[in-house]
């Protein structure tokens, strides 16, 4: 496969652009999309660039038959899931002892791409009068989660604890609900884009931070998140 990055009319070649970039995203903790060729998926997130600004430090997966997969790819496509949109490309990990564990690396790349498109931005749903809601079907009935962020997209939400069997990477959940103040309960399709542990409560409990995408949503769906982003954003616009 023969990559275009280098032409793309977001790519960024500034030696010391792309190290900036790559390192707020560290700072960040920004969950990021390993994918490959052979259709080996991570969602990780970078560690950090190393003093020299040579290398890229990344989280390993803690299952070994992943890692070692990805480490025998030889072309990977890496890409944030929020806000602007940060894709590059590299053709071989590999894997070295940190302070704190075992890492993949990888050499700065030489071109990265920044995209700000409208399906790529997504804005914090706590920024509005109302926090939305997301039903989803479980075992047990259905379990209702709070919104964190909202794009055109997708939506990102929090959970306390340990997951329901059902949130997997790349599972298809069938039967959601958002509750938008504005008209109402509005039936969703959502696919499991990412999973990540964020922080933990005071008692220990871990947060997982889980990113969906809308599965073939219908134009009136559509129109109604554009419209709840609109009014979120005139909202934090009138705190300013």
């Amino acid at each position: 496969m023969t990559y275009r990055q280098e032409n793309s009319p977001f790519a960024l070649h500034n030696r010391k652009e792309i190290i900036f970039i790559l390192d707020d995203l560290a700072k960040r903790h920004t969950a990021i999309n390993l994918d490959t060729n052979e259709g080996v998926g991570l969602v990780t997130s970078i560690l950090k660039v190393n003093s020299e600004g040579d290398y890229v430090y990344i989280d390993i997966s803690r299952d070994e038959k992943i890692n070692t997969q990805i480490k025998n790819c030889k072309h990977l496509t890496f890409s944030t899931q929020t806000g602007i949109k940060i894709r590059w490309h590299a053709t071989h990990l590999n894997v070295l002892s940190l302070q704190d564990g075992q890492a993949f690396s990888f050499a700065v790349p030489t071109t990265i791409e920044r995209i700000q498109r409208r399906e790529y931005f997504r804005i914090d749903a706590h920024m509005g009068s109302r926090t939305l809601f997301c039903k989803i079907p479980v075992d047990a009935g259905f379990m209702e989660a709070a919104i964190v962020d909202i794009s055109v997209g997708g939506i990102g939400i929090k959970i306390k604890g340990s997951l329901p069997e059902i949130f997997t990477q790349g599972e298809i959940l069938e039967g959601c609900t958002i509750d938008f103040p504005e008209v109402g309960v509005v039936p969703v399709r959502l696919k499991i884009c990412g999973i990540w542990n964020s922080s933990q409560t005071k008692n220990g409990e871990t947060i997982h931070h889980i990113g969906f995408e809308f599965v073939n949503p219908s134009r009136s769906s559509e129109s109604i998140v554009q419209r709840h982003m609109i009014r979120l954003e005139r909202e934090r616009i009138s705190l300013k």
